[in-house]
């Protein structure tokens, strides 16, 4: 005969059970850090000096930069930024530091900024796009205006019949 299992002994169980469901809950929650970038253990400013630091000992202190300038003064970016994400989350930039160094025509240090994430903007993208003369064809208009195009001619070269070019 059964004997049916009572609610004493199953609750040691159920409790386990709960215990395991709040534990993954918590971690579920708990943030996912990424540190990407440069970070220094001595403060920039310490490491650099204006006017008398040169470019070879800024990448030997340094190291590469995060990004350098495309025109105007030779500037150097380092670049480092921490986001935390919690579960399905977006992502959120928590910190943000951002170190500018320009060298002078002769490779040496002029100035120095450092920049945080107060500091930062938002830049809104333009989704405007730029217009082109005449119209679009679609995949098979192109596809079938050029049929009857190129053909073969008597030395062998290919012709184009429209424009009677080779």
């Amino acid at each position: 005969m059964h004997t049916p299992v009572s609610v004493h002994k199953r609750l040691p169980m159920l409790m386990q059970v709960f215990a395991g469901l709040c534990v993954l809950t918590v971690a579920a929650c708990s943030p996912i850090v990424d540190d990407r970038g440069h970070r220094w253990d001595t403060p920039v400013n310490e490491l650099v000096t204006l006017n008398v630091t040169t470019r070879d000992e800024v990448r030997e202190k340094l190291g590469s930069p995060s990004t350098q300038s495309t025109f105007g003064d030779e500037t150097w970016y380092y670049i480092n930024a921490v986001k935390k994400s919690r579960g399905i989350l977006s992502p959120e930039i928590t910190e943000q530091q951002v170190t500018r160094i320009v060298f002078d025509a002769s490779g040496v240090v002029a100035s120095m900024n450092q920049y945080n994430l107060k500091d930062g903007q938002n830049i809104s993208i333009v989704t405007r796009e730029t217009p082109t003369e005449g119209h679009s064809l679609g995949f098979v208009e192109q596809i079938m205006g050029n049929i009857g195009r190129f053909n073969k001619g008597s030395s062998g070269s290919v012709t184009d019949n429209r424009r009677g070019r080779k």
